[in-house]
């Protein structure tokens, strides 16, 4: 049975890969956003030049959208922006995306396999089948392997990913929750400047409710205390790596 293996750009999905050992019969598959910082990509890149995985690499494109692609390219088009009771950017960006690539490689049966760690039992136990004629395996909660051994094995290798993983999958997400957005704006308000546009081209609707990425910008910026982004947990539940 082929193997997809869901590499989100992160530690946990690149040690769940390597773990796995790959071979040239296996799809490792990056879903990009569009949203993913700067150093997430560096990391992709070294990933692939140290560990000598090739990654296959999608993103959504939709005819409404021309010459956009990824978040840009579905926000463009849609009424109303996603927020987390309707996050449509999931399904869209990542599940049907990935849907859309393995078919064109004729792929339509698989093994799926998805970064959750031992300390992730919350997204397990969440996670539901995307795709038909589909078994999912999670070998890093087999094994037993949380955040901080995940943490301690990269310290080991020639490259690491040089942001806080609260910076991971799309830089500002909602569904970190409004004050890690605040936090991660007082390090980075500079992130603010594409959401913003969004919300700006879409009067009607904000990404967090009763409140725009400008204000929480606003908020970051007049307040002085920092925060160790290396401590913020998101405030929902995030299955952006499925």
């Amino acid at each position: 049975m082929k193997r997809v293996i869901n590499f989100s750009g992160g530690k946990t999905s690149a040690l769940m890969t390597i773990l796995l050992k790959p071979t040239s019969d296996d799809i490792v598959l990056f879903c990009d956003t569009g949203r993913e910082h700067p150093l997430t990509y560096k990391f992709i890149d070294d990933f692939e030049k140290f560990e000598n995985i090739k990654v296959h690499k999608t993103i959504y494109i939709h005819d409404k959208s021309p010459n956009m692609s990824g978040f840009d390219a579905l926000t463009n088009h849609k009424y109303l922006l996603p927020y987390r009771m309707k996050r449509y950017c999931t399904a869209e960006l990542k599940v049907k995306t990935a849907k859309r690539y393995l078919r064109s490689l004729g792929i339509r049966e698989f093994d799926n396999y998805i970064g959750f760690r031992y300390d992730d039992q919350k997204r397990i136990v969440a996670h539901k089948e995307s795709f038909k004629k589909v078994k999912t395996f999670f070998p890093l909660n087999e094994l037993k392997i949380n955040k901080e051994m995940v943490n301690q094995y990269f310290l080991t290798k020639e490259y690491n990913l040089e942001i806080p993983s609260i910076l991971g999958n799309c830089d500002l997400c909602f569904l970190k929750g409004k004050n890690v957005i605040i936090n991660i704006l007082k390090h980075y308000p500079e992130l603010a400047d594409k959401w913003i546009a969004d919300e700006d081209k879409h009067p009607r609707s904000t990404y967090n409710e009763g409140i725009s990425y400008r204000q929480l910008l606003h908020i970051a910026q007049s307040q002085k205390t920092l925060f160790d982004l290396q401590e913020q947990l998101p405030a929902y539940n995030c299955s952006c790596t499925s």
